[in-house]
Formats: C-alpha cells, sequence, structure tokens
C-alpha cells in the first residue's frame, strides 16, 4: 500500500516513524487517555517503541489496525486518527488528541480529512465510531463529522459493558454509485 500523506494548512497526517516514540509516551499518558482509552496508555519509552513497531508492521498488512500520526506543521505530534478492523466487513475511526492541544477543532478537521482518503484506499462506503457516552467531546467530533447516532445504551466497549454511542458515516458518494 502506497504509504499515506494527508496535508491540511494545518497539520500532516502520515505515517508513524521510530523517531515518534517519545512523543506516543507522552501523549498516550494524559488523563482523558487514561479514562477513555486505557488500553492505548504507554506507560514507559520501551512500550511506546513496541507500539509504534507494531504501527510499522500494521502498514505492510492488508487488514490491520492503519494509525497515522497528527504531526502539527509547527513541528509536534499532538496524537493520531486510525481506521481500525472490527470484523470481516467493517471498520472504526478512533482518534486521540493530547490534552494540551484540545479545544481547537483538530480532531475534527484530522477525522474530516482522513475519512475520505482512508474510506476510499479501503474500499468501504461506511465507518463506525464507538465512544463512551461520558465522552462528550468524542460525540462532538463525530456529529460535526456527520456520523449518524444509530444506538445510545449499553453496549460493548472495550470488552465490557458500557454506556456508549456507536455512529456510522456513511459516504454518501459511494452509496449513490451502487
Amino acid at each position: 500500500m502506497k504509504k499515506l500523506f494527508i496535508e491540511t494548512d494545518r497539520f500532516v497526517i502520515t505515517e508513524f516513524d521510530e523517531s515518534m516514540v517519545e512523543s506516543v509516551h507522552i501523549n498516550s499518558l494524559d488523563e482523558d487517555n487514561r479514562r477513555f482509552v486505557p488500553d492505548e496508555v504507554f506507560e514507559t519509552i520501551e512500550k511506546a517503541q513496541q507500539m509504534v513497531q507494531t504501527f510499522l508492521g500494521w502498514y505492510k498488512k492488508d487488514r490491520a489496525p492503519l494509525v497515522y500520526p497528527i504531526i502539527l506543521k509547527s513541528g509536534p505530534n499532538i496524537g493520531y486518527v486510525q481506521a481500525v478492523p472490527l470484523n470481516d466487513v467493517d471498520w472504526e475511526i478512533g482518534y486521540h488528541i493530547a490534552k494540551n492541544y484540545t479545544g481547537n477543532g483538530y480532531a475534527t478537521e484530522a477525522v474530516k480529512t482522513f475519512l475520505s482518503i482512508v474510506m476510499k484506499r479501503l474500499n468501504i462506503n461506511k465507518i463506525i465510531g464507538i465512544c463512551l457516552q461520558e465522552n462528550v467531546a468524542s460525540c462532538k467530533v463525530l456529529e460535526k463529522c456527520s456520523f449518524v447516532l444509530e444506538h445510545s445504551g449499553v453496549g460493548n466497549y472495550q470488552g465490557e459493558s458500557r454506556k456508549i454511542c456507536r455512529y456510522t458515516y456513511y459516504d454518501q458518494d459511494s452509496l449513490a454509485r451502487t
């Protein structure tokens, strides 16, 4: 698969490399990450390095999570956006912006920019977004990006029954062609 490179006025979305290990570690430690996606907290540099190496291996596979850093034009890696296979058909979008950079519209901009490109790359016409109901900021990002709320209530979240919101984004262009 061709290397991903998406550029906006404010940032670049591209592939991880070994130089980003420290920022992956630091970005993963904020309280929002601990609260909402604790499986994405890397307590040590070594764990972050293992994860970056895993990301690099995933880029070479046909059906693996596709995780890409969001790098501000001014330099820092501020988070990531991802597409993760849920089963043989469905994919889920995910994203995280480090606490010091939240509230600036980066997540919304990254998801909007990423959607059409990753969906075309994966040859899919819908993608799912799942977040905890209490993660109001994440719900707002999905809503701003034209995801449709399809379930609000108890559901599976990282292997546990939790109160979730499940959204779906439908690519209208590809649906119109089918």
